[in-house]
């Protein structure tokens, strides 16, 4: 199924590159280039599955810029960021995130609004609270769903997290691969 870049929701591709970015903090990213665009890389995913972040690195720069040329100013350059830290991710990275976006697609609609609801508020976060919040996701990220609530429901984590976190880590953590 191919998709059409004009319909898409800029919503969507926001804060399905947003989601990219809260799950992977690399530790040493590569400098930016100002000058020449770096093409992005292509998925390796079947040609049968196609997200809205496919559709867009299929473009041809020229198509991109076109794309990206229809949001607002500030809107623009923060997807141009996130598009170009997405391009500097190791491949394997690249794809737990395509894995993850492609999870939040699976959801039904409410919860798709929960998810993305609380990635905005993830990103609202202070540094400090963002960056203990992605470390438990990625302690999360090996355990079975049951494992996952029992850890959740701990003592522990209920003093390390405030209501709100907890229902951001709860909400993010629907993406986690299952196991």
């Amino acid at each position: 199924m191919c998709l059409s870049w004009s319909r898409l929701s800029w919503s969507t591709v926001a804060s399905a590159l947003l989601l990219m970015f809260l799950a992977s903090a690399p530790a040493n990213p590569k400098p930016a280039t100002p000058h020449a665009e770096k093409p992005l890389k292509q998925p390796k995913q079947p040609k049968s599955v196609r997200t809205p972040i496919d559709e867009f690195m299929r473009m041809s720069p020229e198509e991109r810029q076109k794309a990206l040329n229809r949001l607002p100013p500030d809107q623009r350059s923060r997807l141009q960021e996130r598009l170009q830290r997405f391009n500097q991710l190791p491949d394997e990275q690249q794809q737990t995130l395509r894995s993850m976006y492609d999870r939040l697609n699976q959801l039904p609609p409410e919860r798709q609004q929960a998810v993305r609801r609380s990635m905005n508020q993830f990103s609202k976060q202070p540094p400090d609270r963002r960056q203990a919040m992605r470390q438990e996701l990625r302690s999360l990220a090996p355990l079975a769903p049951q494992d996952r609530e029992a850890r959740m429901a701990s003592p522990e984590f209920r003093e390390k997290f405030s209501e709100k976190e907890h229902g951001i880590i709860r909400d993010m953590s629907e993406l986690l691969a299952t196991r």
